[in-house]
């Protein structure tokens, strides 16, 4: 077994488990289960790739078996069933060995998330909803300490999540706040793929033709708007009410956009500022006006 082949693998197979943990948790509604799950086995991952940083002989079951012990020792080819079998510490246990050489920065909510996922695998017990954020912070903040012991940066391992990971750790961004930003964010991705090939001809075609009807929604009335994300015209779903005065309002109820795939409901609405508004295309005209002429 090749060190640094080793550590790299469990690099990627932790990326993988952390950026499905984290598309988990942006789900709607939010699946908290998968959630806490894969982001403790990516937490588990990253761990076992500053072990094997420092020595292959570290991932070593705290009772080895010989057959073990070959593998690690790289004679994989006296095992007759290779690496396939190899049994390695466990999560928590690489935790502590990490805390012995030295990796002290072991978040407090690190063992809740481990149980969780021991929960959810074993009995399918999972975490109340309202924790899911504090856990999912834990595997974030710890694994964040890990990355300079493998060299590498947290907008490598995140990817497009980098900036939703930073604000799950602040705590002054709101959930309301951090799913909108989550979902114009990954807008803007689509948005970005989709168009990544086109010429700027094409891509004017593309956004005209897709653009030109609304997304489908139990609202009849439509408003033209300017997608958030993309910025391609799109349209408002809603409802239209009358006034006191005789005018009529209308009121945003949904937001599709057709180019980069972004929906808005309820108070993701306020936040991409469409709130009600008038229909009124004529300026009123008050008979009683008369001009100013001291003004002019």
């Amino acid at each position: 077994m090749d060190q640094d082949e080793i550590r790299e693998e469990l690099l990627r197979s932790a990326r993988r488990w952390a950026r499905t943990a984290i598309d988990a948790y942006l789900e709607e509604p939010a699946d908290q289960d998968f959630a806490v799950h894969h982001m403790a086995v990516a937490v588990e991952h990253v761990a076992k790739a500053c072990l094997v940083s420092i020595a292959l002989t570290l991932l070593a079951n705290p009772k080895p078996s010989v057959d073990d012990l070959l593998v690690l020792g790289g004679r994989e080819d006296k095992v007759a069933t290779g690496r396939a079998g190899l049994r390695t510490v466990g999560g928590a246990e690489a935790v502590t060995r990490l805390a012995h050489l030295g990796q002290d920065k072991v978040p407090a909510q690190l063992g809740a998330l481990r149980e969780a996922r021991n929960g959810v695998t074993h009995m399918g017990w999972g975490r109340p909803s309202d924790e899911c954020r504090d856990l999912l912070v834990a595997g974030v903040t710890y694994i964040d300490s890990l990355l300079p012991n493998v060299a590498k940066e947290p907008e490598w391992f995140w990817e497009n999540h980098h900036d939703l990971c930073k604000d799950l750790v602040e705590k002054t961004t709101d959930e309301l706040k951090l799913r909108y930003a989550a979902k114009i964010r990954r807008a803007k991705a689509t948005f970005a793929t989709k168009t990544a090939s086109l010429s700027a001809s094409e891509k004017t075609a593309v956004v005209a033709s897709l653009s030109a009807a609304p997304l489908p929604s139990r609202w009849l009335l439509h408003v033209p708007a300017q997608c958030p994300a993309c910025d391609s015209p799109a349209f408002i779903s809603g409802r239209d009410k009358s006034g006191d005065y005789g005018d009529i309002w209308f009121f945003p109820r949904f937001f599709g956009c057709r180019v980069c795939e972004l929906t808005l409901t309820g108070p993701e609405l306020d936040l991409a500022d469409m709130r009600a508004s008038s229909l009124r295309t004529e300026e009123e005209v008050d008979d009683d006006w008369e001009p100013d002429f001291d003004s002019m």
